[in-house]
């Protein structure tokens, strides 16, 4: 079964470094209002080549256009994975700062290690469960006392 999982992962379209120059493209388009080759290598701190051969991949992908000026910009394509992304990361990353009360930066690093991994069903299951731990059903408040208590005494599975 496992066997079965990594060949269904290694068919996944985007390689966690092109979701992050889609982040990339998004970002600095917000940011500045463009997006060119050598800003997301800057922005990535990646050499250009590198940068032109995964905009390549991603524009024949159909993730990524670019203008006759050289500006790149997301597809519809490109937009909803950036989207999804940041929606399952700060999801991700919450549930790591909130209810694992992970310290300072430790929720966003391991967020942005496994947004990209996580299926829609799952961010989406994550977002429901955050929102009801942080909520004041009686069950949820019950379920935040017992699971402080567990974590304080060094609670193992």
């Amino acid at each position: 079964m496992m066997q079965n999982f990594w060949k269904k992962y290694d068919e996944i379209e985007l390689s966690h470094s092109s979701v992050h120059h889609l982040l990339a493209i998004d970002s600095l388009r917000e940011q500045q209002g463009y997006a060119r080759l050598v800003d997301v290598s800057n922005y990535l701190n990646i050499s250009r080549a590198s940068v032109s051969i995964t905009i390549g991949k991603l524009k024949k992908k159909g993730f990524v256009e670019e203008d006759p000026n050289r500006f790149l910009r997301l597809s519809d394509k490109g937009a909803d994975i950036v989207s999804s992304v940041l929606t399952k990361r700060k999801i991700v990353e919450k549930f790591f700062r909130v209810v694992l009360n992970l310290p300072d930066n430790i929720p966003e690093i391991n967020a942005c290690k496994i947004e990209h991994l996580l299926d829609v069903e799952t961010g989406s299951k994550l977002a429901r469960f955050v929102n009801f731990y942080q909520s004041d059903a009686n069950e949820a408040n019950k379920f935040r006392r017992a699971l402080e208590r567990h974590l304080k005494n060094g609670g193992s599975l």
